[in-house]
């Protein structure tokens, strides 16, 4: 934590190969100077931090629920990536997927609090699906 985000100033040059990464991209610069605006309603809140462990935490998530249709197809036998397929298979079936019956709005697009919305209608130009699937908590 105390090292902060590492430098990654080149991620740009992977936007045009990767929507998630154009995305989040675009993203994040609307979100960080919103977020200025309404620091006083996050107190002890950071929000890089934020961003991260929301947009890109809960995309992360959606992601995997998209591209890993069966938890199987994680080869724990693999002699490099075993152990890491083993931890995929337990995210997989255990923190992919949202919960039912939540009592609150964990999604951008369903928070009331005008900084969430703000930065929804800025992602909803980018990418409607990725942006129907910030979430504000990641609650799996």
């Amino acid at each position: 934590m105390k090292a902060g985000v590492g430098f990654h100033g080149n991620i740009d040059k992977l936007a045009k190969f990767s929507e998630v990464v154009d995305f989040s991209i675009k993203v994040r610069n609307k979100f960080i100077n919103k977020f200025a605006e309404h620091k006083e309603d996050f107190p002890g809140i950071e929000g890089e931090a934020l961003f991260i462990g929301t947009v890109l935490h809960s995309l992360d998530h959606t992601l995997m629920d998209w591209n890993l249709e069966d938890a199987l197809w994680l080869d724990v036998e693999h002699p490099d990536f075993g152990m890491i397929a083993e931890f995929g298979r337990f995210v997989k079936v255990g923190f992919v997927s949202d919960l039912p019956g939540l009592f609150f709005e964990k999604r951008f697009k369903d928070a009331p609090h005008p900084f969430y919305q703000s930065v929804y209608r800025h992602a909803l130009r980018i990418n409607r699906k990725l942006a129907n699937h910030m979430d504000t908590c990641v609650v799996k």
